[in-house]
């Protein structure tokens, strides 16, 4: 296996044009609020996408694990992930199609291991409810049963752990979701309920239903003029590429 550095985070230097590049980006998300503002704010990206992909797969999360046959029974006896890719100390799983990939490796240290909340896995369903269900029946707990993100919303989360406590999200939008007839799950309407509220206890939701007016996945990069300080003065970038917007455009 490919031995890598093991350094906090905190020091690795960081290029402060990268930074520079990122508050731009963020400035816009915190200023755009309609779907207009965004299609009228909307700049390229500073560099174009440089990647060939290769033809086995084409992206992989890896994580590091202190117990490794625990991670690799649940997500193949358990969940049915196909594996892609396996050794004894080696394990990258897909789904039964081939969407996306993953991976684990083992370590010895579990103060190396990844940390449970660094990373989430997330996977977009349909039935959510039938699914969580059918994954109690086969023996895992949910942190937080399937419920509103917040209570006009149309997005359902619900939560469960992997054995080395890494986060699964289960996430199930309106089209998915609003004919699905809990009774058919053995689910009396007063579960649900508990489930929903226990899934809420102690949360508070910190999305603001405005976001609804914002397309999902639509980022606009613009730097303001406070925000693009640092871009001002690299030699690298040309003047053309700083594009400001004025605080009275919003």
């Amino acid at each position: 296996m490919l031995e890598r550095n093991r350094k906090p985070a905190e020091t690795y230097p960081i290029n402060p044009r990268f930074r520079a590049y990122g508050k731009a980006r963020i400035d816009i998300a915190q200023r755009a609020v309609t779907r207009e503002d965004w299609d009228r704010l909307w700049k390229r990206s500073a560099h174009p996408f440089p990647f060939s992909w290769g033809k086995t797969w084409r992206h992989c999360v890896e994580y590091k694990v202190a117990d490794f046959p625990a991670e690799v029974g649940f997500f193949i006896d358990i969940l049915g992930f196909a594996v892609n890719a396996f050794d004894p100390d080696y394990a990258m799983f897909t789904s039964p199609n081939g969407e996306f990939h993953f991976a684990i490796v083992p370590t010895e240290d579990a103060a190396q291991a990844t940390p449970p909340d660094a990373i989430h896995l997330q996977f977009s369903v349909t039935h959510i409810f039938e699914t969580a269900v059918e994954l109690e029946r086969r023996g895992v707990i949910f942190e937080h049963w399937p419920a509103r993100s917040f209570d006009t919303s149309p997005l359902l989360i619900g939560t469960f752990r992997t054995p080395n406590g890494i986060g699964i999200d289960l996430w199930c939008f309106d089209e998915d979701w609003i004919n699905e007839d809990d009774t058919q799950l053995n689910l009396t309407n007063e579960e649900q309920s508990e489930r929903s509220v226990a899934s809420h206890s102690g949360q508070e939701s910190s999305r603001d239903p405005d976001d609804d007016n914002i397309e999902a996945g639509r980022i606009l990069y613009l730097p303001s003029e406070e925000s693009a300080e640092n871009l001002e003065t690299d030699p690298d970038i040309e003047e053309d590429e700083l594009v400001y917007l004025p605080d009275d455009n919003m």
